[in-house]
């Protein structure tokens, strides 16, 4: 499996949580952007033999005009009609209905939406610039329009946030009858308004304990709801897993396009320049060559995200090498941090919530 990634910088405003690699611009450089995009395509053109997915993120995609919209769909559009799988991010209030007609002519079968809370309290937090009935309109419009494969994002443990907040998104989510949910913990990132607010004492954020329990309330509603909880913050209906962010899980290839994005092909790593000056005058094709064991490692940590695990006979036959002896993670079995499952290993069921400490005892101790 290979999938191709194409990232669009551009957003129509800066959410005071958000680090991604973004910016506000005028058409005339989003022109210059899609143009630079075009020459780095063809620069990769031998890595782009046999797409199986095709994900068009940001940024905010949708904020780019119709014109351009239908420029870069075109560009792309072999690989999205011989995809298994392409999505698009979209921001909810920018969506018209020339875009989704765009969408369908070019084949793009998933949507992904920006929606982070249904509470417009909390939304104006965050900064973002729509509202729960925004939402609700434009995904009836999806719907209207014969999209059968919808994701929407959420954020829980926002500053202010209770347990009831998490109940009501959870209970808007559940009364859309969507495919997939992607609901992440607010991570508090430098340079972000939330940050420039923490250090200045006018945000307060959530206690621990309290986010732990938010998570633990989800996982609990979702699965009992019929939503299979298949990575850490990932949850569909049964056959609608993303196809597309399996790829990053299981160390598959992917070709990463535009403005800081990264690629994995065969045993090395790149990232594009994240400065966009920078970017449209030059590709800085620097090759981080991948060692077997940083492979493993990757392997392990990105695995382990799934809730599944990894598979320890498959780990054996790709690596030709035993689990066990290339990490210490006796330990971590015995704490209870880790469990055997059959053939698989994976992180505690209750213990997910705090997956990073066990990346770092892995990482330290590999």
């Amino acid at each position: 499996m290979k999938g191709l990634y194409i990232h669009i910088p551009f957003c129509d405003r800066i959410c005071n949580y958000c680090d991604f690699t973004k910016m506000v611009s005028n058409d005339n450089v989003k022109t210059k952007y899609l143009k630079r995009l075009k020459e780095e395509l063809k620069y990769r053109e031998k890595d782009l033999c046999d797409i199986d997915t095709v994900f068009i993120g940001g940024g905010t995609p949708n904020s780019l005009s119709i014109e351009l919209l239908d420029d870069l769909l075109k560009t792309i559009g072999d690989f999205i009609k011989k995809s298994k799988e392409a999505t698009i991010e979209l921001n909810p209030e920018l969506i018209t209905i020339e875009q989704i007609e765009l969408f369908k002519k070019y084949g793009i079968n998933r949507i992904s939406l920006g929606v982070e809370s249904f509470n417009n309290e909390l939304l104006k937090l965050l900064g973002r610039g729509h509202t729960k009935e925004i939402v609700y309109d434009r995904i009836k419009l999806l719907r209207d329009n014969g999209f059968k494969n919808i994701n929407i994002d959420l954020i829980f443990g926002i500053p202010g946030e209770t347990i009831d907040d998490v109940k009501y998104d959870l209970e808007c989510f559940k009364e859309l009858n969507l495919e997939h949910l992607s609901y992440y913990s607010l991570i508090l990132e430098d340079k972000t308004v939330f940050s420039y607010m923490l250090n200045n004492k006018k945000l307060e954020l959530l206690d621990d304990d309290i986010v732990a329990d938010m998570y633990d309330y989800i996982n609990d509603y979702l699965k009992n709801n019929g939503y299979k909880h298949y990575e850490i913050s990932n949850y569909a209906k049964n056959g609608y897993e993303s196809i597309h962010n399996k790829l990053y899980w299981t160390e598959s290839h992917y070709v990463g396009i535009g403005l800081g994005a990264s690629g994995y092909i065969d045993n090395y790593r790149y990232t594009n320049q994240k400065i966009m000056k920078d970017y449209l005058l030059e590709f800085e094709d620097i090759r981080d060559i991948i060692s077997l064991d940083e492979e493993k490692s990757e392997y392990l940590i990105f695995g382990l995200r799934k809730i599944d695990g990894i598979s320890i006979s498959d780990y054996k036959e790709r690596y030709n090498s035993d689990l066990f002896t290339d990490f210490k993670i006796d330990e971590l079995i015995e704490n209870k941090l880790l469990i055997v499952d059959g053939d698989y290993l994976k992180i505690a069921p209750d213990k997910l919530f705090i997956s990073n400490l066990v990346f770092e005892e892995l990482l330290n101790e590999g």
